[in-house]
């Protein structure tokens, strides 16, 4: 058996899922089966710096774009044996690489990467309701639909209540080794992240910092900018009069990002929704207390073993100064989710679990499934 991660813009540019990609590969890798990355040749070169390039094959492709790509062939490259591991969704690639996988007998699992939250789904660009037809089709199609927490199953259910079954595991922490030990005894809490305002949270957590009592500690907001995201942020700041105890940053990396995260009084993670933080990971890797959204599928799974706290940002009746108390240099805390990390949360522990479920997808007798897609545009791709 031969599983195949096919994600067509893998080679692009780098990204939180080719980073978990990645770390699926390694643990298909080290559960023994033979893996390999299938992937569109970009248009302007390669341009993922990390990618595992010799785990990687490119396969032909129609079009020239992310929105274009339509893969051809896969039908002479899969086996009944084979399992295709399709990441990501909402592209025409994705639909002809399932339509071709079923054709050819291969199991599928769909990874979403959170892509079917709520929130996501009601911004597509959808006449006629024609795309999320087709990506029902898809979910349906799929052998099994790869979750990185059981939140994320309900989520599923909702959008296609159709689905065979679920593949539940999800993405690990950093290796200890490779992060620091979170200290604390800096003068600042910490956010580092995508500065899109309104996925990430940002405008909750600014509003939140406005109803701390004064004087007000130190937040340092660190991290690339997103459509104009950074400035959205420093008006809001300035109209609430935060400037003085806000610090915003731009993208940190190596010694400067290893020493904000082992400073830092807490990590504080507001985000509206998410898939699997690795950001997260890495404060959980390094022992720093964090406090989350409440909104998040974390929250429902690490909160009540204690590995984090949870709070909701948005809401004006939380009392901020309390939320904020308790978290702060929460060594309890912490520990906890240094301890977590070392025995149940780091890619070892998760791969050997994901492994496990694999196994069990591989071995029972599968019914058909049609593979007639309800969208004429993927035609060609077998």
């Amino acid at each position: 058996m031969t599983v195949y991660h096919y994600y067509a813009r893998y080679l692009a540019h780098p990204s939180g899922v080719t980073d978990a990609l990645d770390h699926w590969v390694q643990a298909c890798l080290d559960a023994g089966y033979d893996t390999k990355i299938l992937a569109a040749e970009p248009p302007g070169g390669v341009g993922n710096e990390f990618a595992r390039l010799d785990d990687v094959k490119v396969i032909p492709h129609r079009g020239n774009s992310r929105t274009t790509w339509v893969p051809t062939g896969l039908g002479e490259l899969l086996t009944p044996d084979d399992v295709l591991y399709v990441h990501e969704g909402w592209v025409l690639s994705n639909l002809a690489a399932v339509r071709a996988a079923k054709r050819a007998g291969a199991r599928v699992v769909v990874m979403p990467h959170g892509v079917y939250e709520p929130q996501l789904v009601e911004t597509q660009r959808d006449l006629l309701g024609l795309r999320a037809r087709a990506e029902r089709w898809m979910l349906r199609s799929a052998d099994a639909v790869h979750v990185f927490y059981p939140g994320e199953e309900r989520v599923l259910r909702a959008f296609e209540p159709g689905l065979r079954r679920f593949i539940t595991a999800p993405n690990g922490t950093p290796d200890a080794t490779s992060v620091p030990e979170w200290r604390g005894d800096g003068d600042y809490f910490l956010w580092i992240g995508r500065f899109d305002p309104y996925h990430k949270g940002l405008d909750h957590l600014v509003d939140f910092w406005s109803r701390l009592p004064a004087p007000r500690p130190k937040l340092v907001l660190a991290g690339p900018d997103f459509l104009g995201g950074r400035q959205r942020v420093a008006d809001q700041l300035a109209r609430l009069g935060l400037r003085g105890t806000v610090e915003i940053g731009r993208r940190v990396s190596g010694a400067r990002k290893a020493e904000l995260i082992a400073g830092c009084r807490a990590y504080l993670h507001p985000s509206r929704w998410e898939s699997c933080s690795i950001a997260l990971l890495e404060m959980a890797a390094s022992g720093v207390p964090s406090l989350i959204s409440a909104t998040i599928h974390a929250a429902d799974e690490l909160a009540p073993r204690g590995v984090l706290q949870a709070v909701r940002f948005d809401d004006a009746s939380v009392d901020a100064g309390a939320a904020l108390a308790a978290i702060d240099r929460n060594a309890a805390v912490g520990q906890a989710a240094r301890e977590w990390a070392r025995t149940e949360g780091n890619w070892g522990a998760v791969g050997r679990e994901f492994a496990a479920q694999l196994r069990a997808l591989a071995a029972p007798t599968r019914e058909p499934v049609a593979a007639s897609a309800p969208a004429s545009a993927v035609e060609g791709s077998a």
